[in-house]
């Protein structure tokens, strides 16, 4: 018997593990309590992937008709890549208020960059012009995308 690590991914969002057994048949042994949490959630919730990660690989779980899990084949990069991809595309309300505060924090480091070379240019060029417009730019656009990022933020967290 060899200890592997259940991930059962919902549509709702929920995200279950627990560690399982799987026999040398590679039939998987799960515990009464998990067997019983996925039953329930089987009514009210749609499950949209059951994994068994076991050794640093996922395997993809195949479902007897008897009720019983099956390890099936290795789960290919870029499936496992897709769930880290949709997070970067549509984060939540947490990540969007850390991305805000990140553009901020760069908008202010643009700014301060503008500053110094304001200051420590002695002969003004076109060089020294626009490298000080860009960073105000950037300083403004930065502000401005942080300030996007906590418009549909309520603070209520």
């Amino acid at each position: 018997m060899k200890i592997a690590v259940l991930e059962v991914r919902y549509e709702g969002g929920l995200v279950l593990t627990d560690r399982v057994s799987i026999a040398d048949s590679s039939s998987i042994i799960i515990t009464p309590r998990v067997s019983d949490l996925l039953d329930g959630l089987e009514k009210s919730d749609r499950r949209t992937s059951i994994r068994v990660k076991y050794e640093g690989v996922s395997y993809r779980v195949e479902c007897k008709p008897a009720g019983t899990y099956v390890v099936g084949p290795k789960v290919s990069v870029g499936e496992r890549r897709i769930p880290e991809l949709r997070m970067i595309a549509s984060p939540n309300s947490a990540q969007r208020r850390l991305n805000g505060r990140f553009a901020h924090m760069l908008s202010a480091c643009s700014l301060i960059g503008a500053g110094y070379v304001i200051q420590s240019t002695r002969t003004w060029g076109a060089r020294a012009l626009l490298e000080t417009a860009t960073l105000l730019l950037f300083s403004v656009s930065l502000f401005v995308i942080g300030h996007l990022c906590f418009s549909d933020d309520d603070g209520s967290e």
